[in-house]
């Protein structure tokens, strides 16, 4: 894959990319949910949505709020943060196939030539195809130029305040092997909140505004590490690519290609195997020589994809070089990815091979989650990560029909936490859904019931 230096697109497009939607289509839209907010009647023209997103016109209020109304943003986020900044939090409006199509729409949408596309698949949205490249050729061009930080409002941050804020981002990633995700994710989203606020209302040097930059991209990057291992892909995703974009815009290589390869782990399980491969060449660009971990990281992500596109002896060769570069790297002075050691190695193996259909060769390498201490994983692992990683010795268990012993992994799952998230119990439930007449799994399904959640 190719890049060039292009343009960024203004979020507003990007939101509506994701469904597809024509300029013209996206003004029906807004001027439905006008209507039905109570707003009034709004003109239904394509030259407003072109003024909003290319000539720097924003919207007036109760039409950001119904823009707000269709990609669920909070009424106190368009206030706070104030047009287009608030657009990065939204989600896809609902699909477009669900509304009526119009000859003047059919001709717009022959004429919007650029338009990404994005694929929905298991609950998952994940920017594709064009959509990618897009993102991709925009985050090397920013890389490469980082535009200087524009500073808004008259209230100057201090680099002490940034210190401070740096301090409390580095004990929030500490406390993801002691605190309840759930409990630390809202913790970790208002933390998000208030960098995101000192960028955008508040004016400071080029220096400052750079560290400002990384740290918001460093908390956007944790809030995604908590959305994937709770399951909220979606979200999860739009962290990500926030987490780019800011570290893109500090000049922060190295950011940028730990967020890239934890953007290609959520390709992996939307079933994207070649963008989990563009990703990583893009990561690789943009930091050549990784340091080891997070090189490692790349490896492993590489093996999964290619596992999954059947090229099991290109797999096999990345993960030889993912235990080459473990081997040889100098972890003491590599500060990506924390978590990364020889437990961390065999797992990432493991789901290599599971991805490549082989689950016997899988549990072989799952080793460290089922030793017999009273904590399953390995004790570096946080636990969220060790639960997302037990549903993968429960894939593979169930691939060779040990029902039991798969019932008995969750049992061991659920213990990771004394109020287990919602969201994880609802994927652990959903493994056993064909098997709920066996014994051991109406005891799991008993269990998980009765199980505290969050």
């Amino acid at each position: 894959m190719s890049y060039s230096m292009t343009r960024p697109q203004h979020p507003l497009a990007q939101l509506r990319a994701l469904t597809g939607d024509t300029q013209l289509s996206y003004a029906e839209l807004v001027a439905d949910t006008h209507e039905a907010l109570g707003f009034g009647k709004l003109h239904k023209r394509r030259e407003k949505v072109s003024r909003w997103e290319t000539q720097g016109i924003p919207p007036d209020h109760n039409t950001q709020l119904s823009i707000a109304h269709i990609h669920q943003v909070p009424e106190e986020e368009v206030q706070r943060l104030g047009w287009p900044h608030w657009l990065h939090l939204g989600t896809a409006a609902a699909s477009r196939a669900a509304r009526p199509r119009t000859r003047e729409e059919a001709i717009d949408t022959a004429c919007d030539k650029e338009r990404p596309t994005v694929r929905l698949g298991d609950a998952r949205l994940t920017v594709t195809g064009a959509a990618l490249a897009t993102f991709l050729r925009e985050t090397l061009a920013a890389v490469a130029g980082p535009a200087q930080p524009s500073a808004l409002g008259s209230h100057r941050v201090t680099p002490d305040t940034v210190t401070l804020i740096e301090e409390r981002s580095h004990g929030l990633y500490e406390l993801v092997t002691t605190m309840n995700p759930v409990s630390l994710y809202r913790v970790a989203r208002a933390e998000l909140a208030l960098t995101s606020a000192l960028v955008t209302d508040n004016g400071y040097d080029r220096a400052t505004g750079a560290r400002l930059l990384l740290v918001t991209a460093q908390i956007a990057h944790l809030c995604g590490f908590i959305s994937k291992g709770l399951g909220e892909d979606v979200r999860a995703e739009r962290y990500y690519v926030a987490a780019i974009r800011a570290a893109a815009r500090a000049g922060s290589p190295l950011t940028v290609s730990l967020c890239l390869a934890d953007l290609a782990w959520s390709h992996i399980d939307a079933g994207a195997p070649r963008e989990v491969l563009a990703l990583i060449q893009a990561a690789r660009t943009i930091t050549p020589r990784p340091p080891a971990r997070l090189a490692a990281v790349l490896h492993s992500r590489e093996a999964r994809a290619n596992a999954r596109l059947g090229e099991i002896i290109v797999s096999a060769r990345a993960l030889d070089r993912t235990a080459d570069v473990m081997t040889a790297g100098t972890a003491d002075e590599d500060v990506s990815y924390g978590n990364v050691d020889d437990g961390w190695l065999s797992v990432a193996a493991g789901r290599a091979w599971l991805d490549a259909g082989q689950p016997k060769r899988a549990l072989a390498h799952f080793a460290p989650l089922l030793g017999d201490g009273p904590r399953p994983g390995p004790p570096a692992q946080p636990p969220l990560l060790v639960a997302r990683d037990l549903l993968a010795v429960v894939d593979a268990q169930l691939a060779l029909r040990d029902v039991e012993s798969a019932a008995r992994t969750a049992r061991r799952a659920v213990t990771l936490f004394e109020r287990t998230p919602t969201g994880l119990l609802s994927q652990y439930r959903g493994r056993f859904t064909a098997h709920g007449g066996v014994p051991a799994v109406r005891e799991l399904n008993a269990l998980l019931t009765e199980t505290p959640a969050i």
